[in-house]
């Protein structure tokens, strides 16, 4: 566990010195730091939409296998019935 912790607090210290010793002005780095903020936003609320999107539809798919299933037992056991007298 204190490896992991060690190798996490690196990375974030190495982040942020890379960020302080940057080449380009501090103004360039922070729009450029909110421009990908903003990507990864946009990229997020894409695969939350997707994912959305393709459960609704594996819902629909479900429920239209669960009532046709469900006809086709209704129409078994009414059929049983038409043997049966």
């Amino acid at each position: 566990m204190s490896a992991k912790r060690n190798l996490l607090i690196g990375v974030g210290v190495g982040a942020v010195l890379g960020i302080l010793f940057a080449p380009r002005k501090g103004s360039k780095t922070r729009r450029k730091i909110a421009k990908r903020g903003a990507d990864l936003k946009d990229g997020w609320n894409n695969l939350k939409d997707s994912v959305n999107s393709t459960l609704a539809k594996s819902s629909d798919a479900m429920d239209d296998y669960l009532d046709e299933g469900e006809t086709a037992i209704n129409y078994n056991s009414s059929m049983q019935n038409e043997w049966k007298d």
